[in-house]
């Protein structure tokens, strides 16, 4: 328990979480979800919120020592009976969404044991409509200087790397590690953001991609679509060089 704490307030470094020196995290049926205080996206609303899931039990804010991280049906900040629902659209294993004092919070999973694959950790796939990514991470009130993913096909290339890619327990980065913050913009103006770590080829989550996912995304960090290569998913797709609406 005392490495999973461990790990929680190192991966804290890892997002913008406006100063706080834990993850926002809540854990249903051994998979743990996050949420970061600033996000790209837009937020929930009534009409986004399915069936109710469960209720927060104990909060890691309100008892340190009778709610340790790694409890079932526990929080980090949430206080304790708080009401937890489904998103509509997604799986209750991928987002959940929180209800407080009529503000509604989004969680999406950060770990689950369970998952084998990418996409059995983030249900994505035929979701996404445009990617973007930066050196570093946001955080701290800065504007984010983001570079759009432009060529369609890359997208999909992405998208389905992440996907396909097999899992490993996640591992906590040091935080000077060079890392690059991805944000995945769903279909339904929602977002997923999460730090790459491109020397260990993973995504926060223990997502392990192949070397052609830090290729693309750098070579749009360079200059452009016309630096990325062709990859097995985009031969015989032409590029385009406008990107997707926000």
């Amino acid at each position: 328990m005392r490495i999973l704490l461990t790990m929680v307030l190192a991966l804290a470094a890892a997002g913008p979480t406006g100063g706080s020196t834990i993850l926002d995290y809540i854990s249903f049926d051994g998979i743990d979800y996050i949420r970061w205080q600033e996000d790209a996206g837009r937020g929930l609303a009534r009409e986004d919120l399915g069936p109710e899931f469960a209720a927060i039990e104990c909060s890691f804010g309100e008892d340190l020592r009778g709610c340790p991280f790694g409890v079932d049906a526990s929080a980090a900040f949430l206080p304790a009976g708080t009401r937890i629902y489904a998103v509509r659209g997604h799986g209750t294993s991928f987002r959940l969404a929180a209800v407080w004092q009529d503000r509604i919070f989004l969680y999406q999973a950060w770990r689950n044991p369970r998952a084998r694959a990418g996409g059995d950790l983030w249900a994505i796939a035929a979701k996404v409509r445009a990617i973007d990514v930066q050196r570093g991470e946001p955080g701290g009130g800065a504007p984010r200087t983001p570079t759009a993913v432009t060529a369609p096909a890359d997208v999909q290339a992405l998208v389905e790397m992440i996907v396909r890619a097999p899992m490993r327990r996640p591992r906590a980065h040091a935080f000077g590690d060079p890392r690059y913050w991805l944000t995945l913009w769903l279909t339904d103006g929602t977002t997923l953001e999460r730090p790459f770590f491109p020397e260990a080829g993973e995504l926060m989550g223990g997502v392990l991609v192949p070397p052609e996912f830090r290729t693309i995304l750098e070579a749009y960090l360079m200059g452009g679509p016309e630096m990325a290569p062709q990859t097995p998913q985009t031969l015989g797709t032409p590029r385009q060089s406008r990107g997707a609406p926000r």
